[in-house]
């Protein structure tokens, strides 16, 4: 009869320590659901399976968003950065590339064993016991990992109730990650409206200013912010530098490169150097700077206010539309784009206006609307139709935008579209 009493409070035994392990999941759940920080996260649920199992230490590894690689959140008794782990290499990434837990009772005895650590730190790791982390899906998120159990060995029990655990834990990191993402998404979202008013700033306040001309802009960058620049430049003996340019690819790398060669402009506006060599040498700047891998197109027009004459230098830009009486003239390119390739020439263009001549600079996301699709490229002829038959009094930029909106029928422009527009006035002083 004594068998029996025995194997009666053996189960008993047992049972409590089932409920107590069951009342830490739910514990556990309740506080890793709670936190929203991911490193902290991790901290919690190691440590209880630590607690729990009495283990002498834990790790946390997580699976990168590429699925190749693991990176340890949680690495108890490294004092190191983070350590990086291929799927299949190691005890960790074996477990990760098999979905299979791993019970090892003499892990030196395992080639798969990395014993680096150990001699690094001096520590021994008698056993080891390694489980994959599964979400809902069962899609693998993580692996867990306990070393050296207290007392006795690392068993089945051991096995169960840590995927237990680690399934609570899969959960949370869910939630963790996707409140992480959010965060990222909001922190680059304020960056980048940010950045578009740091750009708008960059941006001539009032384009009155040059004498004897009408000077209008329309800007419509495709993201927050746009690779296209332009400008109106006081520059020396009275001159005014008209410019339009637009930096290769789209978003904040192009701005930034848009700035540099706002910056540069600026900085050569007074020195009287003529428009080729001042386009020459931005041009070894920005190959230097970028190594060809960002360029610009550019227009930039010198405008003499007494004498209303215009200067060009087109480097491989659109052509500007140049209309003069009931004629329009191509202003086409007189070098290569700005950093594509170093040590080029570049030409130049003259010609002297008269009031009510109008001078049409526009981006590539002009004539180039529609690509791909089936509307097509807006086109250069469009352009200079639009340019051709505008009446006395009209919005240049407002009308081309129009009819590019109406060719696209709906669809989005797909680059930035930049305009800038310069009227002669009657008085060549005068004002607007």
């Amino acid at each position: 009869m004594t068998g029996r009493p025995a194997r009666v409070a053996e189960d008993e035994a047992r049972l409590r320590h089932r409920v107590r392990r069951l009342r830490a999941i739910v514990d556990a759940s309740l506080l890793v659901n709670s936190e929203l920080d991911l490193e902290r996260l991790a901290q919690h649920v190691v440590a209880v399976a630590v607690r729990l199992i009495g283990a002498e230490r834990g790790s946390l590894f997580l699976l990168d968003p590429g699925g190749r690689t693991l990176t340890s959140l949680v690495a108890q008794g490294l004092s190191a950065g983070a350590i990086t782990i291929g799927l299949g290499e190691g005890i960790v990434g074996t477990v990760a590339a098999s979905a299979r837990a791993l019970l090892l009772h003499d892990p030196y005895a395992d080639p798969r064993f990395d014993q680096a650590v150990d001699r690094a730190t001096g520590f021994k790791t008698r056993s080891l016991l390694t489980v994959p982390v599964r979400d809902r899906e069962g899609t693998l998120v993580a692996v867990l990992q306990l070393l050296n159990k207290k007392r006795g060995g690392f068993g089945r029990e051991d096995v169960t109730f840590l995927g237990e655990l680690g399934a609570t834990f899969a959960l949370a990191l869910t939630t963790a990650k996707l409140h992480r993402e959010i965060v990222a998404r909001e922190r680059t979202a304020e960056e980048m409206k940010l950045a578009a008013q740091i750009q708008r700033t960059l941006q001539p306040e009032d384009l009155s200013v040059v004498p004897g001309l009408e000077v209008r802009a329309l800007f419509r960058p495709s993201y927050e912010v746009g690779g296209d620049y332009f400008d109106c430049i006081p520059a020396a003996d009275g001159k005014w530098w008209l410019v339009l340019a637009d930096v290769s690819g789209k978003g904040v790398s192009s701005a930034l490169i848009a700035s540099n060669v706002q910056a540069y402009l600026w900085s050569r506006r007074n020195d009287g150097a003529p428009l080729e060599a001042v386009v020459a040498e931005g041009n070894e700047l920005l190959h230097l700077l970028a190594k060809g891998r960002k360029y610009a197109t550019l227009v930039l027009a010198e405008w003499t206010p007494g004498t209303r004459q215009l200067r060009w230098v087109n480097a491989g830009h659109p052509p500007a539309m140049l209309r003069r009486g009931g004629r329009v003239e191509r202003l086409g390119a007189t070098g290569t784009p700005m950093g594509l390739l170093p040590g080029m020439p570049y030409g130049s263009g003259s010609c002297t206006l008269a009031p009510g001549d109008i001078l049409l600079s526009f981006t590539d996301g002009v004539s180039e609307a529609g690509e791909g699709t089936k509307a097509g490229d807006f086109g250069l002829d469009r352009v200079e139709r639009i340019v051709r038959g505008l009446k006395a009094g009209a919005d240049l930029n407002a009308a081309v935008a129009s009819t590019v909106d109406k060719h696209l029928r709906g669809e989005p422009a797909g680059d930035d579209i930049t305009l800038l527009c310069a009227r002669v006035l009657d008085d060549p002083w005068g004002e607007p």
